[in-house]
């Protein structure tokens, strides 16, 4: 028999399939199969019974502490809000997800069943309205978890901003060779490091954030937003959370109109801080740069790497600490 890395994908996929099926029957569910991606996970869209619900296989060896933190966040959103989010559907056993295996595929993984998140993916063509409903929509993943606490053998720390600026600003240094640069690095690190910590680590301003919001985790309905993607969810700030749908407004003809709806938006379900401009302006830096060092790693990981790409990165960065600046 070959090996699994060895096969089609179509193959690959036939055999997921089967596997999905396997786990499905954990869950009394069966129905119409549709593959939909893989990435760290493959995912299905399973519809059945008149609805429909997205399964996902875990890669092999997932650590299943932080898929624990996901699904009892998504279980107690499904249960204390109204909001469109991908609530995980329990086994027949009461479990949150089920470890599965099967010949032909190598290693157990663990495998869990959502709710289907419908709605248009829209990016490229937003209004005001639209990015307002977003904004609520954080608001109110924001208010819920200023109350919603973990078990004590899941809880996680918090990873202080300053700490995490100056791991980020290690990584882009062979990208910023000049004195200027170093200059430019050295004082957006200490803007980010002063701004963030005069907003502080108060229950008003750090706990569970959703960690990776960006507009294509967003469904746009006909009468409300939907979130899924929640698997990056983490203690940390707020702002941090909102400053990536923040950047996603960027470089637009209606930026400015867009970026304060969706302030607007939040604002009408949450408080805004005292001086959150200056912090939000803070993480959207500190997110970018610890974006910019990852893409830098991969690209200095190559045996012989793209000059270009890292030129590129470099003029990237420089844009990124002079509008930190203004």
């Amino acid at each position: 028999m070959r090996r699994f890395d060895e096969l089609a994908d179509s193959e690959k996929a036939e055999r997921y399939v089967r596997l999905a099926e396997k786990a499905l029957a954990a869950y009394g569910l069966a129905g119409d199969l549709a593959y939909v991606a893989q990435g760290t996970s493959v995912v299905f869209r399973l519809r059945a019974g008149g609805a429909s619900f997205a399964v996902r296989l875990c890669a092999p060896g997932r650590d299943h502490v932080p898929l624990r933190r996901e699904l009892l966040w998504l279980a107690a959103l499904g249960r204390d809000t109204s909001l469109s989010i991908p609530e995980p559907v329990l086994s027949l056993t009461g479990d949150l997800f089920r470890p599965v295996s099967m010949e032909g595929v190598p290693s157990t993984r663990a495998c869990m069943v959502l709710r289907w998140i419908d709605g248009e993916r829209r990016e490229a063509e937003l209004t005001t309205d639209e990015v307002a409903a977003m904004g609520q929509l954080v608001a109110a993943l924001h208010r819920h978890a200023e109350t919603f606490r973990w078990p004590e053998e899941l809880a996680l720390g918090y990873a202080d901003p300053a700490a995490r600026m100056l791991a980020a600003a290690e990584g882009v240094r062979p990208a910023l060779a000049s004195p200027a640069d170093q200059a430019l690095l050295c004082d957006v690190a200490a803007l980010v490091g002063e701004a963030t910590a005069a907003h502080g680590a108060s229950p008003e301003a750090v706990g569970v954030i959703h960690g990776d919001l960006r507009l294509r985790k967003m469904r746009m309905g006909r009468d409300l937003v939907g979130i899924f993607g929640f698997y990056a969810c983490r203690i940390g700030a707020y702002l941090d959370d909102l400053s990536l749908l923040w950047s996603a407004l960027d470089a637009r003809e209606a930026t400015p109109a867009l970026q304060q709806a969706l302030l607007d938006g939040y604002q009408s379900v949450r408080g805004f801080p005292a001086r959150g401009a200056s912090a939000l302006r803070a993480y959207v830096a500190l997110r970018g740069m610890e974006a910019s060092a990852q893409t830098l790693d991969v690209l200095c990981r190559e045996r012989t790497p793209n000059r270009g790409s890292l030129d590129r990165v470099t003029v990237d960065l420089r844009r990124l600490l002079v509008d930190a600046l203004r």
